[in-house]
């Protein structure tokens, strides 16, 4: 459980982090945060059953097959408005939607987990 505790406590930093971005308009950073927290997230769940991911296409899968599919959802806007912000840094829609979608994923995993992540 070591990997879990660590995990989580990566996604709570990299989120509060997110959360400090959004707010001083730093809408690249709220891209590039909002993924790592993503990331995080799924490698702490993942942890729970001793498992580990080097690359981002096993945790997409990883997620598929234990998210439910609003989640992945949340999770895909996360990683198109990622794209987008790295081309349109200004783009405070965009960082509003990876804010918006980072609050259902949070959600979940605070259910899921029993902890408090935001």
């Amino acid at each position: 459980m070591g990997d879990f505790q660590k995990h989580l406590e990566l996604a709570k930093e990299k989120f509060r982090a997110t959360v400090n971005a959004y707010y001083n308009k730093q809408s690249t950073v709220v891209g590039d945060l909002g993924i790592k927290v993503v990331e995080q997230l799924v490698e702490a769940d993942a942890a729970r059953n001793n498992e580990h991911f080097g690359d981002h296409q096993s945790r997409h899968e990883y997620s598929n097959k234990n998210f439910p599919f609003e989640i992945n959802k949340a999770m895909r806007k996360i990683w198109f408005a990622y794209g987008d912000l790295g081309y349109d840094g200004s783009n405070g829609k965009r960082a509003k939607e990876v804010m918006d979608n980072l609050k259902i994923i949070i959600e979940f995993f605070e259910k899921r987990f029993g902890v408090i992540i935001s």
